[in-house]
C-alpha cells in the first residue's frame, strides 16, 4: 500500500508519531528527539541562544510524546506549537485502501451523518494541492460533563494510489481551534499520498513544495 507523507512548518509543528521516535530511528532516544526538535523550533522563532527555553519545551514534548504514544490516535500525530504555554493540540494524519462511492466514503469519514453530535455538521468542499478535492466538516458533541466539543474533520480520496486520507482534530477551546485554522488547513495542504518505493520531502524530492493553497 501507497503511504502518506506530509510537509510542515517546523517551527509550528512537531511529529510524535511513536515510529519516528523510536530508538531504531535516526533520532536515537526520545530525550535526542525532543532537544533537537526544541532548538529547530526556537532557532526558526529567532531564539537560539536561550538555553532554558530550549530545556522546558524539550521537557514539554517529551511529556506530550508520552502522553500521546499510548493512544491510537491515528498513521501519525502532530502537535501544534504555535503558542508554547499552552497544551499541545494534536492532529491526526491516517490514511487505508479506497473503499465504496468517493463520496459516500467522504461523508462517512467525516462523520457527516453520525447521531451523536449536536447538530448537523457543518460540510464544506476543501482543496488541498496534491489531494484534490475532499470534505471539511466541523461538528459537536456534548460530554457527560456538558462540556462542548468540537471535531474538525477533512477526507480525501487519492484516486492514483486509491487511498482514502483523513486528518483529525479535536479539542474542548474552540476560540483556540478557529483562531488555528489556518495553520491546520496549511498542514493538510502539506500532505501528498506518495508510491512505497518513493522518498519523501526530508529526502528531498523536487515535487515536495505544497501546492497553492489560493492555487
Amino acid at each position: 500500500m501507497s503511504w502518506v507523507d506530509t510537509y510542515y512548518s517546523l517551527d509550528l509543528w512537531a511529529d510524535i508519531t511513536p515510529s519516528v521516535v523510536s530508538p531504531e530511528t535516526s533520532w536515537g532516544t526520545r530525550d535526542m528527539w525532543a532537544r533537537s526538535t526544541a532548538e529547530t523550533v526556537l532557532v526558526l522563532r529567532g531564539q537560539p541562544h536561550r538555553w532554558l527555553a530550549n530545556r522546558r519545551l524539550a521537557k514539554r514534548l517529551l511529556r506530550t510524546y508520552d502522553v500521546y504514544a499510548r493512544q491510537p490516535l491515528g498513521k501519525h500525530t502532530y502537535i501544534h506549537l504555535g503558542n508554547l504555554r499552552q497544551q499541545y493540540l494534536p492532529v491526526t494524519v491516517s490514511y487505508g485502501p479506497a473503499e465504496g462511492d468517493r463520496r459516500g466514503a467522504l461523508r462517512r469519514l467525516c462523520r457527516a451523518d453520525d447521531p451523536e453530535l449536536l447538530r448537523p455538521p457543518q460540510l464544506d468542499t476543501f482543496h488541498a494541492g496534491h489531494l484534490g478535492e475532499g470534505l471539511k466538516a466541523l461538528g459537536h458533541v456534548v460530554l457527560d460533563d456538558n462540556e462542548i466539543v468540537a471535531n474538525l474533520w477533512y477526507a480525501f480520496r487519492d484516486e492514483t494510489h486509491q487511498l482514502d486520507v483523513v486528518v483529525f482534530a479535536s479539542t474542548g477551546d474552540l476560540v483556540r481551534l478557529n483562531q488555528i485554522g489556518p495553520d491546520i488547513d496549511a498542514l493538510v495542504h502539506g500532505i501528498k499520498v506518495r508510491a512505497d518505493d518513493e522518498e519523501g520531502w526530508w529526502a528531498g524530492v523536487a515535487d515536495d513544495i505544497p501546492a497553492d493553497i489560493d492555487g
